[in-house]
């Protein structure tokens, strides 16, 4: 082969290179998010512009038939009528369209959140057998069951995970329990926040309950705890257990070593830890920058990302390897 064919493949080799069309980058979690979230948002302003003039001019057209309705004027009257029923009519099929066109929309947003949040979350390999579940809700009786919380009279609860932490199956949940409200003011909810529960191996009788809490700004703090004595307490830890237990004994010294990473400051609010023998249950409270689906403000993913590591914290704390 002569020199200049072989320039010439050269050049056509490096010219087909040039050509390839460029692989688009994966979009990250937060993006996509960010991206869903602005056209749903610009689908709600517009959906409430659309109302606000389909308002007016429905009052300006009942106006203008009460005005045939009422007058003398045979022919206007027998319009007014019908004009009426048609804009019945037309206002009836109009929600029937629309009913549900809104709401279905912001439902398939939640459960896009839910989805790339958890694959973000739970991509550490220490987790496997994972299934996300975005119709299932959390079992008020068992987080009652739990002994962290007393009097809660209801739940509201999204993004059920079932899986696996090095073998040990767990379940996740984000979860409000409710308070009993009164009339003259609205109580807070008990807890708000992230749950975990998971299998162990331990054997003791009764239960232990770890407080991880802000010594300024105490919130979320386990109310089920009178029949139990505080064994250990101090400015931001407290641990509840029956009278003479030896609780450091029980659980080992390393767990509540890793628990103490998780620092409780920021959208952190609280951490809540329960030991039964055969289970136990997790309780990290949250503010609303990490409970709240974000829909008029853009999703914190400086807040997102510490909440992913807490949650791994956590269960390399508490899942016995």
């Amino acid at each position: 082969m002569s020199k200049k064919n072989i320039k010439e493949n050269e050049e056509k080799a490096v010219e087909e290179v040039n050509q390839q069309p460029e692989v688009e980058e994966e979009k990250s979690y937060d993006v996509l998010i960010e991206d869903a979230r602005k056209d749903l948002y610009k689908q709600y302003s517009t959906s409430r512009k659309v109302s606000n003039i389909l308002m007016l001019v429905i009052v300006v057209a009942i106006c203008g038939i009460m005005f045939m309705i009422i007058s003398n004027n045979q022919v206007l009257k027998i319009v007014g009528y019908a004009l009426g029923g048609a804009l019945v009519v037309g206002m009836i099929v109009y929600y029937i369209l629309n009913r549900k066109r809104f709401p279905n929309k912001v439902k398939d947003y939640v459960a896009l959140v839910s989805n790339k949040v958890n694959e973000r979350a739970f991509n550490d390999p220490a987790f496997s057998d994972l299934k996300f579940n975005n119709e299932e809700k959390l079992a008020m009786d068992d987080l009652v069951g739990d002994g962290v919380y007393a009097e809660a009279t209801g739940i509201n609860s999204r993004n059920v995970v079932h899986g696996k932490f090095h073998d040990r199956t767990f379940l996740y949940g984000e979860a409000a329990l409710v308070r009993p409200q009164t009339r003259k003011q609205q109580v807070p909810p008990l807890f708000v926040g992230k749950y975990i529960s998971v299998t162990n191996d331990l054997k003791f009788d009764g239960r232990i309950v770890l407080n991880f809490k802000n010594p300024k700004e105490p919130l979320d703090l386990p109310n089920a705890v009178n029949d139990l004595v505080a064994l250990e307490e101090k400015e931001d830890f407290v641990a509840y257990g029956a009278e003479g237990v030896e609780y450091q004994k029980i659980i080992n010294h390393q767990v509540i070593a890793q628990l103490r990473k998780l620092e409780i400051k920021g959208h952190l609010l609280n951490v809540n830890v329960v030991f039964w023998s055969g289970h136990t249950a997790a309780y990290l409270s949250y503010d609303d920058a990490i409970m709240s689906v974000p829909f008029d403000k853009a999703l914190d993913k400086e807040g997102f990302e510490q909440s992913f590591a807490d949650l791994l914290n956590c269960f390399n704390a508490i899942v016995e390897k």
